[in-house]
């Protein structure tokens, strides 16, 4: 994925001939590929990608067993139909309908039929991760194969249709730096969310801030979804418990409530993006605030000059 000027790398491959399936599937993972029956075999892969991530459709006509290195990139692996099987270094199994192949160890992997791969530059992962939980970059990891949660699952199985669907499939859009780090982050902070990792266990906001587990597994869940339409309920979800608790809990080790934290976090998302938006490039200020859930743009200005001494005109004239 080395498209550093933003345009779209798709790449379609048919293959009759097992030994070239392999080959173009060592692009994700470096492995060693056990027998394979090459009567009746057949292999598609379709991809697209920009720089940082990518969405890749394999199909495989028959069952393919391999002891992999850790993948390079995170490696997110769904079942559309068919079947995957992987277990890490440590003896723990994954064979579930969504997988996330180890970075972390060497693995003995099975697979067969239709899978959806996402992939994420681990470095960027890293960065986005060190952005929301306070930990360095270098100790945001995962280790667990599996997401969090059913619900979990298949919410990220829906964010990875709508990049592929509606942001990958357009040129035109891909072509913009800030849509696609948007993409990217939305992706990023998904993962940190879906499948267990460092940032969800770490005191995000301060070693020393005392906060639960329950109000940072919350502030993980809307940092991840805050240019969506969240509740409280979904928030409680996430953080396993239940509403009236979770209002509770925020107002006694954070003196707000859990919508206040996700107004701010939105906040401070449409300032980011206002300082790195190009005002020649046709994004406007109510473009912006839209994007981030404010719709009344003038109440939407004057909490952004309260809290940044200036106007979101004049932020984005910069």
């Amino acid at each position: 994925m080395n498209d550093l000027d933003g345009a779209v790398l798709r790449r379609r491959v048919h293959t009759t001939d097992p030994d070239e399936a392999v080959a173009h599937q060592q692009a994700y993972a470096r492995f060693r590929a056990g027998p394979i029956e090459r009567h009746g075999f057949e292999f598609s892969l379709v991809t697209a990608s920009v720089e940082t991530f990518g969405v890749t459709h394999m199909r495989h006509a028959a069952r393919i067993e391999a002891q992999a290195e850790p993948t390079p990139a995170l490696t997110a692996v769904e079942v559309v139909d068919g079947e995957v099987d992987v277990r890490d270094a440590r003896g723990h199994q994954a064979a579930t309908d969504l997988v996330l192949a180890p970075t972390w160890s060497p693995y003995a992997s099975r697979w067969a039929g239709h899978l959806r791969m996402t992939t994420l530059d681990l470095d960027e992962v890293a960065r986005v991760g060190a952005e929301v939980s306070g930990l360095a970059p270098d100790e945001v990891a995962f280790g667990t194969m599996t997401a969090i949660s059913p619900a979990h699952a298949r919410w990220w199985t829906t964010l990875v249709s709508h990049v592929e669907d509606d942001l990958l499939a357009h040129d035109d859009l891909m072509a913009l730096p800030l849509l696609r780090r948007e993409a990217l982050q939305r992706l990023a902070r998904a993962a940190l969310t879906v499948f267990p990792n460092s940032t969800l266990d770490h005191e995000a906001h301060g070693r020393d801030s005392g906060e639960p587990a329950t109000v940072r597994r919350a502030m993980a869940y809307i940092d991840a979804h805050a240019d969506e339409d969240v509740t409280v309920t979904e928030v409680a979800e996430a953080a396993r418990m239940g509403p009236r608790g979770l209002q509770a809990a925020f107002r006694r080790h954070r003196g707000e409530t859990p919508l206040a934290y996700l107004r701010q976090v939105r906040l401070e998302r449409a300032h980011r993006d206002l300082e790195a938006a190009d005002p020649a490039g046709g994004l406007t200020v109510a473009a912006i605030a839209f994007r981030w859930g404010f719709s009344n743009p003038g109440r939407f200005s004057a909490t952004y000059r309260r809290v940044y001494g200036c106007s979101p005109a004049e932020t984005l004239g910069r």
